[in-house]
């Protein structure tokens, strides 16, 4: 009886070996994949950055302008958004380029315009609470539009902040205004309309891509606009299209994407000259 309890405690001596030493080889291979992926990817993170550099010095000198009539017009790229393909050292790179001249400038646009393209976009509901927090979020007074709101709003929140009361300085800004989730912000929204022919086209961005702060103007060029803008402004709104605003250039490569905001510049070194470089959601 007494042989039989202590094979039984030595069973149970070597279960609990097993599985300690068990524990201590999962946690060693744990934290050989996290090192290892710690210094993968900020090298896929760099090599991602110096593809895109490297496709925007080569893509740079091929935009066409607006307004502009070429000889060989498949040598040249119109920033209208179209989605092109490039190889970059062996690595196949998506990107679009597009006019930012295209969008609605939250700086610049009358009231009026920023109300209509998101009632228009949102239902008069829902474009009315967010087009008033919009104004609300940059105009310098405390008085709150009807649908928006102003500091004790932003005060009441977990965690609580408070509005600029001056202009967008970063689009992403728009994140933090009453109204604004991810999903609206980023898309996709899902915007449904028929054409002339009765066919149904969709669009798929998300605010983001229908407003800017580097337009610069209170009108819009339909060349670059997208789809929805075109279809919910007035015609009022709108300018003939003429050489080259602000430029995003998106592009993604390595399993990462950025978004690059620049102007070209023959004067320059490089051809343009950067305004603005981040991440960015996957094309």
């Amino acid at each position: 009886m007494i042989l039989r309890t202590q094979k039984g405690a030595v069973l149970i001596l070597v279960l609990w070996v097993i599985a300690f030493l068990s524990m201590i080889g999962g946690y060693f291979t744990l934290e050989t994949t996290l090192k290892r992926n710690l210094g993968f990817n900020p090298w896929n993170l760099l090599r991602a950055k110096l593809a895109i550099n490297s496709a925007l010095l080569v893509i740079a000198p091929h935009i066409k302008p607006f307004g502009q009539e070429e000889e060989n017009q498949d040598q040249f790229i119109v920033p209208d958004g179209t989605l092109y393909k490039i190889s970059i050292g062996g690595q196949n790179l998506k990107f679009s380029i597009e006019d930012e001249r295209g969008k609605i400038d939250l700086n610049k646009a009358p009231d009026e315009m920023i109300e209509m393209a998101l009632q228009g976009l949102l239902g008069k509901e829902d474009g009315e609470i967010l087009s008033d927090s919009i104004l609300d979020w940059k105009d310098n007074d405390q008085d709150e539009r009807t649908n928006g709101a102003e500091k004790d709003y932003y005060l009441s929140l977990r965690p609580s902040y408070e509005p600029s009361d001056s202009k967008f300085i970063l689009l992403d800004q728009l994140l933090l205004v009453k109204g604004v989730s991810p999903d609206l912000y980023w898309g996709p929204l899902d915007w449904k309309e028929r054409d002339e022919e009765k066919e149904m086209t969709t669009w798929t961005g998300g605010i983001k891509d229908l407003f800017t702060i580097y337009n610069g103007t209170d009108k819009l060029i339909s060349e670059a606009a997208p789809k929805p803008l075109i279809d919910i402004l007035e015609k009022e709104y709108f300018k003939e299209a003429n050489g080259l605003g602000t430029l995003r250039f998106k592009a993604c490569a390595y399993q990462s994407c950025y978004q690059i905001f620049f102007k070209k510049e023959t004067g320059s070194k490089l051809g343009f000259r950067l305004v603005y470089w981040g991440q960015a959601p996957r094309i």
